[in-house]
């Protein structure tokens, strides 16, 4: 049975353009080391959650942003949601939601260090909350979003979206 994933996207829950940005590292001609570049690239990581968590807050399901963004960060702390080349789903089941509610973001540029499996960065996300007595719904919407990697076309569709309703429409052509 498939599920109208669309249904759970409100246009207000999509960004095209993230604020969140990666921190350059030092350009005073030190050499960073890999402890502060994994201590620059975490902190850039959990500002995009943050920013995810606000993204989310139009939706009328948050209940408190500050939580749910403890919520994904200790999610992601977790493991890495970058589990796709150049997509992450970031997703936390938690008492900070009243319902399940999803998100999109677009990172600007090459995008962020995200944690991936690859090691590159980051462009796209896809974020899932829900309550926890909501797996069902959770569970099929992350299936159904994980098709997406082997859509080379939706990929370059989302990341050239000019408008929020070209990422529905976008999306249309997969989730009906």
């Amino acid at each position: 049975m498939s599920l109208n994933v669309l249904r759970f996207l409100d246009a207000q829950c999509v960004r095209l353009e993230m604020a969140t940005a990666p921190t350059p590292p030092p350009s005073d001609g030190v050499d960073e080391s890999a402890a502060a570049r994994v201590r620059r690239e975490r902190a850039d990581k959990e500002r995009a959650l943050e920013e995810f968590a606000r993204l989310l807050e139009p939706s009328g399901a948050v209940a408190n942003v500050s939580k749910l963004t403890r919520d994904l960060i200790n999610r992601e702390r977790k493991a890495t949601t970058a589990i796709l080349p150049g997509i992450a789903v970031p997703h936390v089941r938690t008492m900070q939601v009243r319902r399940f509610v999803m998100g999109f973001a677009r990172a600007a540029g090459e995008g962020l260090p995200f944690d991936s499996l690859d090691h590159e960065p980051t462009r796209l996300f896809f974020i899932l909350v829900s309550p926890p007595y909501d797996d069902r719904t959770y569970l099929q919407v992350y299936r159904e979003l994980a098709q997406i990697a082997a859509d080379e076309d939706l990929v370059e569709r989302l990341l050239t979206a000019a408008s929020v309703q070209d990422v529905f429409n976008a999306l249309r052509g997969v989730f009906r």
